[in-house]
């Protein structure tokens, strides 16, 4: 019995010496091939910067105010999209991004709106809604180049 236990135990540390053996000198990642790894990073960030914000119109937005005064957004944004093809959708579907920003925008203060922080949260949550409601990741950034609360 004793024998059998011993025997066991050297086959089971050869095994194991024999599976680190081959793990570390047999078993290689292939190499990557930097060049070209590189030249497409390139090529990527070339056709990247080419890309062309899609205009929105501008367009007005009544704010909830709890004073008596009137409040409202004066908003214009440009859409970058993660490619050139998904431009036609933005296009087409303009209204969405509009009816995202007034849902949104009804649950926020004016006062909100008008810090940065409150700016950022916007703009998070137009590209969150707007692909959720398109169905795919189309756009990548929103770029308000008209911004006024009052």
């Amino acid at each position: 019995m004793m024998k059998v236990l011993i025997i066991l135990n050297i086959v089971v540390v050869l095994a194991g010496a024999g599976l680190v053996f081959y793990s570390h000198n047999i078993l290689k990642p292939a190499p990557t091939d930097q060049a070209a790894e590189a030249l497409a990073l390139k090529e990527g960030a070339i056709a990247q910067s080419r890309l062309q914000p899609v205009p929105i119109k501008k367009f007005v937005v009544n704010l909830h105010s709890k004073s008596t005064r009137l409040r409202y957004l004066d908003l214009e944004m440009n859409i970058l999209t993660f490619h050139e093809d998904q431009k036609a959708i933005v296009k087409a579907n303009e209204h969405i991004f509009k009816d995202t920003v007034v849902e949104i925008t009804s649950h926020l203060e004016p006062n909100e709106l008008d810090t940065i922080t409150g700016k950022m949260l916007l703009e998070s949550r137009i590209k969150k809604q707007v692909n959720a409601k398109l169905g795919q990741p189309v756009v990548k950034q929103i770029f308000f180049s008209g911004f006024v609360v009052q």
